[in-house]
């Protein structure tokens, strides 16, 4: 891509920079060379950057080194501790979201896809461990799903609460008062 060119946000398509519209699709391209506004940048302060894959794979590393910790080893190192059903289940999506609140505090950048989809990745095969395990508490499959589900939830949960304690509540700018066009009666 040439240090000229524009992508067009509507179809991808890269466009000469003078250009007023996409010459693929005829989407209006000027937003994109203007300059954000105090109250558009405050409002945009917590999207995402863009997804990258390498933080995805950090998440699920984390994730699978931190259930292997609570749910394996933890259980061998204390008799009485025993994460089988649902308890495993609410420590599993307890990990994933300070799992994710701590990478995406450490991730320079704000990536709120990357530790839900490394997440998710890593819940699969905790929840077979888990239910593999299960002597006393065996739940159903779908009990297992929903934990699937729950724990990536959690983790684009803690993602943002992480965004959140890394950047600060910033304060909202101050707007303008606009004022009437109409003329005061007398």
């Amino acid at each position: 891509m040439a240090a000229e060119e524009i992508e067009c946000h509507v179809c991808g398509a890269f466009n000469p920079k003078g250009t007023e519209r996409c010459r693929a699709c005829g989407a209006r391209l000027s937003e994109l060379l203007a300059e954000l506004t105090e109250e558009e940048a405050h409002a945009r302060r917590n999207q995402p950057d863009g997804f990258e894959p390498r933080w995805a794979a950090i998440s699920f590393g984390l994730f699978l080194v931190l259930a292997a910790l609570a749910l394996g080893l933890l259980p061998l190192v204390i008799p009485p501790y025993d994460p089988q059903g649902f308890p495993g289940i609410v420590i599993t999506i307890i990990l994933w979201f300070t799992g994710a609140g701590a990478i995406n505090y450490v991730s320079p950048g704000k990536n709120f896809l990357e530790p839900p989809v490394g997440g998710f990745l890593a819940a699969i095969p905790t929840m077979a461990y888990l239910s593999s395990i299960a002597d006393v508490y065996q739940l159903s499959t779908g009990a297992y799903i929903l934990g699937v589900l729950m724990a990536t939830m959690m983790a684009l949960m803690g993602a943002f609460v992480g965004n959140l304690a890394k950047t600060g509540a910033a304060p909202k700018p101050k707007l303008k008062k606009k004022s009437s066009r109409r003329p005061r009666a007398a």
